[in-house]
């Protein structure tokens, strides 16, 4: 069977050099109607988005966003000489007012120019701003400056606790209207039809809006921007957009660097413009393609498929650079471009379906992930394969034919052997791991117990806000807000009482202020709670403006009729902030707590103490669900882990079984999982030791490093067999393939990891370790393939025979 696929190959050479020019443009027609699907990409950014629908944690959030919208503000901390100035308050009422007027997708915005004043006048309850008639002289300057420091609601808030800092609160709309089909039409109708009248729809803000949004605020910020109006923007759309520009940015630059290095590289090796052209050509074209079929299918940009380009880009270049050398070793025995390109696809075009398929495969594994943009590299990463192959397979050998197929074998073109000295260094470590076997293999044993010391020592910390270098301003900004202003971030917890008003019981409003209360003191990890707002922070506030006069009032009304006279007050004062804190039956009511931006899983170990702390106060009466954007987060990053264990044992699973099938042999396919496995252990091992935590992008180096490690495996592997059938003796087979697989596959990994290497100057720190590892996880699969699978080889031979018998071929 495998003579007659090989066969079969050969034939496929054949055709593509007969046919190149037709092959070409049929490809290019192909490629050129996915280009033209790009434009329908659509990023996805949110970070609920990294949750499957049906997800109870993104339920609950969904839930909370229609009744109560995002909790993800856009803080903007001021620090001034003086903030109770006139001259910096006037610019601070343009800036919030600027914001208001010419940010897209502003729900509201807080700040000490609207700051809500809740004072008692003659038993009667005024609601209205802080600055609700400007100051006219000091004096009013001053009681205003009073009232506000006095304030609690203020504090951690609107104004830092030592009064140097205040802030710009921007709240985000959840949702955008969207102009229906009858709406876009309005108004060309003569006599338009009541019954059929347009409505307004709305759909979640997307990525691009929320980038919109945080644009328009950097433009306004740069103007106002002064020493004595130093401006500090922090929260998660801020973070959100910083990361997904530098990603991007850094990505699209370091992988058209990555094509120039490669590309020169492949001069320096081979020393032909087909050797150049060929290997990137179908590269870019793999990528370009693998873009307009997500446009095509519906599937969006998200933050961990940054990385398929560069990880097609090895693909792409890998066998290209298998079947350019065997095309070359075939071209300077004297053999036609013809037979050349027949016998380059002979020999190597199965062990490159196998690498595709397999790598594919192991892939496919991620595409039932419960994260999202894990599931979706799950799927796209095996499309991609898959069209790379397509396009190694065919525009590769055709474009080959065309380029080099028109010299002579006996040109100048074609008469030097290409690296001599590449091939005598390949022979002599095979024969060395072959004579040394025993040293190589206790060397390698010694080397995964030190992996395994270093793997011991891997953490998961999942932290975006660790990527950036430290004078990035958003991070300057959170550390900031973090220190002085008791955090930038909210954990949103909901209490549900089961009845209708059942939040208007006094009893109950009291043991939920003894919670918050004992919530302020804990502390677990690194989360602590800043500042704490619901609907008892209101009550007190109404409760004491109506009651200013009694030094001996209590601070929460004891009477449910006066608690409930006290809210209708409040609410026919023309306020509607009741419902930022509570829904309109008084059964579900909202706790919001102000954290720093940590760690993503510890907010869900604060939520567990929370919700612990909750039931030993307040009981079986109401129930407390933890939810909002950090808790979406934390369960994020436990989703990753349970991801990423699962798939990778599902990986394994696949390819071990796909290794035995294209080796044809039971231990054959099991021998060579050990090469597979060894440089991702080696992998995990330097993570460990150089302290590089394990998060959702370097969870994947894993992947990719198996993909790429099969891949020379299995071209090892192949040509290993297929010499050794023929000839029965190990050594030779071992040199014969170092001899002619060897070389492309010291070519593909010089060249790949030095293209990786390349991220190692990235700005963001999770991109610097994607390179470095990746890079050495390509050099450690090449030493295994070129010592550690000889010396294997060498060992098992002593003990039976390795050609296949019928029953495993």
């Amino acid at each position: 069977m495998r003579d007659r696929i090989e066969a079969a190959f050969g034939r496929l050479g054949v055709v593509l050099h007969r046919r190149a020019w037709w092959v070409i443009g049929a490809v290019l027609l192909v490629v050129g109607v996915g280009v033209m699907q790009i434009p329908k990409l659509e990023s996805e950014t949110s970070i609920e988005s990294f949750l499957h629908p049906d997800d109870p944690v993104r339920v609950v959030y969904e839930d909370f966003l229609l009744q109560f919208g995002r909790d993800d503000a856009l803080i903007i901390a001021i620090e001034p000489p003086e903030i109770f100035d006139f001259a910096f308050l006037e610019k601070l009422r343009r800036f919030h007012e600027a914001i208001e007027d010419g940010v897209p997708h502003v729900h509201e915005v807080q700040s000490l120019i609207n700051a809500r004043y809740t004072r008692g006048v003659r038993n009667q309850l005024i609601v209205g701003d802080l600055f609700e008639d400007w100051p006219r002289d000091d004096a009013e300057l001053a009681t205003i400056r009073d009232l506000a420091l006095a304030n609690p609601l203020y504090r951690d808030l609107i104004l830092s606790r030592e009064g140097h800092l205040t802030t710009v609160t921007v709240k985000i709309e959840s949702h955008a209207e969207v102009a229906t089909a009858q709406e876009a039409l309005a108004g060309f109708d003569d006599e338009p039809d009541v019954s059929e009248s347009a409505t307004t729809g709305t759909e979640r803000l997307s990525g691009e809006q929320e980038r919109e949004l945080v644009d328009a605020i950097q433009l306004i910020a740069d103007q106002y921007d002064a020493p004595d109006f130093r401006l500090y923007a922090a929260g998660a759309p801020v973070i959100n957009s910083e990361m997904m520009i530098s990603m991007v940015t850094d990505i699209i630059r370091f992988a058209a660097i990555s094509i120039v290095v490669i590309g020169l590289l492949l001069t320096a090796v081979f020393r032909r413009v087909v050797a150049v052209v060929v290997p990137l050509v179908v590269a870019v074209l793999s990528v370009v393609s693998t873009l307009g079929l997500m446009g095509a299918i519906g599937i969006p940009l998200m933050p961990i498929s940054e990385i398929v380009p560069s990880f097609l880009l090895s693909v792409g270049v890998g066998g290209n650079i298998h079947l350019l050398t065997i095309y070359f070793q075939k071209r300077h025995a004297g053999a036609s471009s013809e037979d050349a390109l027949s016998g380059a696809l002979q020999h190597s075009g199965l062990p490159i379906t196998m690498t595709a398929l397999t790598t594919a495969g192991g892939l496919a594994s991620f595409s039932a992930a419960e994260m999202i943009p894990v599931a979706v590299f799950g799927t796209v990463g095996p499309l991609g394969v898959l069209v790379t192959l397509l396009l190694t397979l065919s525009l590769g050998p055709a474009m080959t034919s065309l380029i080099a197929g028109s010299a002579r074998s006996g040109s100048g073109f074609l008469a030097r052997e290409r690296s001599p000295a590449s091939i005598t260094v390949l022979v002599r470590a095979g024969s060395f791991a072959m004579k040394r076997s025993a040293a190589i293999l206790a060397v390698c044993g010694v080397l995964v117990v030190f992996a395994a010391v270093g793997t011991a020592q891997l953490v998961f910390r999942h932290n975006p806000l660790d990527w950036f270098p430290d004078d990035t301003p958003a991070k300057v900004a959170t550390i900031k807000l973090n220190k002085e202003m008791g955090g930038s971030m909210a954990l949103e917890f909901l209490i549900d009482t089961g009845e209708e008003n059942g939040l208007r019981d006094p009893a109950l409003l009291q043991r939920i202020d003894e919670m918050r209360v004992a919530v302020g003191k804990l502390q677990v990890a690194d989360v602590w709670v800043g500042k704490s707002i619901s609907l008892v922070d209101i009550v007190k506030e109404i409760h004491s403006a109506l009651n200013a006069d009694r030094p001996d009032a209590q601070p929460l009304p004891d009477d449910p009729i006066l608690l409930s006279q006290e809210l209708l007050l409040f609410e026919n004062s023309g306020s509607d902030d009741l419902e930022d804190v509570v829904d309109p039956q008084f059964r579900i009511g909202r706790i919001s707590m102000k954290v720093p931006f940590v760690e993503g899983s510890q907010y869900l170990q604060f939520g567990s103490a929370v919700l612990e702390m909750f039931v030993s106060i307040v009981g079986e009466s109401a129930r407390l669900t933890p939810t909002g954007l950090m808790t979406v987060m934390g369960r994020s990053v436990t989703a990753a882990i349970e991801t990423m264990t699962r798939s990778y044992v599902i990986a394994l699973a696949v390819i071990t079984p796909l290794m035995i099938v294209v080796l044809g042999s039971l231990r054959l396919g099991l021998l060579a999982m050990i090469p597979n496995l060894f440089p991702i252990l080696l992998t995990l091992g330097l993570m460990g030791w150089l302290g590089i935590p394990l998060d959702m992008f370097s969870l994947l180096i894993g992947s990719i490093a198996l993909g790429l490690a099969v891949d020379d495996t299995i071209h090892f592997m192949h040509g290993f067999r297929r010499t050794y059938e023929r000839t029965g003796d190990v050594e030779t087979a071992v040199t014969t393939t170092l001899r002619t697989t060897g070389q492309a596959m010291l070519f593909t990994s010089v060249v790949l990891s030095t293209g990786f290497f390349i991220y190692v100057f990235s700005s963001l720190e999770n991109l610097t370790s994607f390179g470095l590892l990746t890079a050495f996880a390509i050099v450690m699969a090449f030493l295994s393939d070129v010592l550690l699978a000889p010396a294997l080889m060498a060992r098992v031979a002593r003990h039976s025979n390795l050609a296949p018998n019928r029953s495993e071929a």
